[in-house]
């Protein structure tokens, strides 16, 4: 189980259009769904071996799910960003309240 220890929301990558009215790919939306979250490691302090150098994780509710990469978890308050690299959703075999996605992102503002 991973306890909350701060409120995240989710900035989704989608389409969009440019001021010249062209389609354009990777425009990220308003933040919202706010949830709670943790952050689980940071690159400087944990040194997790399995996500490499610079990669966070977070720990994000499953009611975010489907996450992608590209899209932006943002700490509400601070105004931090975390830009997502890789999402999985980890449900409890036993327990749903303990389900959650862990994601892996590097900081983009903060």
């Amino acid at each position: 189980m991973i306890g909350a220890n701060l409120t995240l929301g989710l900035r989704r990558r989608t389409a969009g259009v440019d001021a010249h009215g062209t389609r354009v790919a990777g425009v990220l939306g308003a933040a919202g769904a706010w949830a709670p979250g943790r952050i689980v490691r940071r690159p400087g302090v944990d040194g997790d071996p399995a996500t490499g150098p610079g990669l966070w994780v977070l720990a994000a509710d499953p009611s975010w799910w489907p996450v992608a990469a590209g899209d932006q978890a943002v700490e509400a308050g601070s105004g931090r960003a975390w830009t997502v690299v890789k999402a999985d959703l980890r449900k409890s075999d036993y327990d749903p309240a303990v389900d959650y996605i862990r994601i892996e992102a590097s900081l983009a503002s903060g």
